[in-house]
């Protein structure tokens, strides 16, 4: 309740910074989990423009799988861990694409619940380890810096 009260009562330029840096630790973390599964989803670019972003990556539609899943819902997850604005807004596209993955993933609900909270506690366990957090961070930071990052920028920020 503080954070949104502060948030809420911000003007100009500070509100503005919290925003874009809310967005842009939300495509970082879409970026570290597609690089970081198992599976090493392929990125074909990261765009972000200050206020909006997307991170595309390069799958075949018809593939559903659990790192999808995972992907979808690691920006809204990095955005709340790091951003001091979380703005649910931000993941409303996401969490669609997140539910579509789980209906198809499984038919009843208390799989679907179960697949839920294993792709949470996934996303989590790798967001949480200090020298992941760190690499989102720098993947946060070359976002703010520049519009766009090519697969090869990515890895090179994770990788080091």
């Amino acid at each position: 309740m503080a954070l949104y009260f502060q948030t809420f009562f911000m003007t100009g330029e500070n509100k503005m910074k919290r925003k874009i840096d809310a967005q842009a630790y939300h495509e970082a973390g879409h970026v570290f989990i597609a690089r970081s599964m198992l599976e090493k989803i392929p990125i074909t670019e990261v765009y972000y423009d200050g206020m909006e972003g997307y991170t595309k990556p390069a799958w075949t539609a018809g593939d559903i799988n659990f790192e999808k899943l995972c992907f979808f819902i690691a920006g809204e997850i990095a955005e709340y861990r790091f951003a001091e604005d979380f703005s649910e807004r931000n993941s409303g596209a996401d969490r669609k694409d997140a539910e579509n993955i789980l209906f198809l993933l499984a038919d009843d609900y208390a799989t679907q619940h179960a697949i839920w909270l294993h792709a949470i506690r996934t996303v989590n366990k790798l967001i949480d380890k200090p020298e992941n957090a760190g690499k989102i961070e720098k993947i946060a930071a070359a976002l703010m810096k520049k519009a766009s990052l090519s697969e090869s920028e990515v890895d090179a920020l994770i990788e080091n």
